[in-house]
């Protein structure tokens, strides 16, 4: 009966050692790719790109610039 208490505790504990290496694998693949808006991406300055709504340097292969 000792052996078996044993043998749980470490499968439980080898788990919850599992789950955080997964959880901080996970959490460090967001730093990488933000989704917001840089400081060169600002709306303040540019050409409206009706397609997103946005102000933005111009060339935006897919945006278009002027209203038809």
């Amino acid at each position: 009966m000792k052996h078996i208490k044993r043998i749980f505790s470490l499968i439980k504990s080898g788990g919850v050692f599992l789950g955080t290496i997964v959880g901080v694998l996970a959490s460090s693949q967001d730093e990488g790719e933000s989704k917001e808006r840089q400081l060169h991406d600002s709306d303040l300055i540019g050409d409206y790109n009706h397609r997103t709504g946005r102000l933005d340097a111009g060339n935006d292969p897919y945006g278009w610039y002027d209203e038809d």
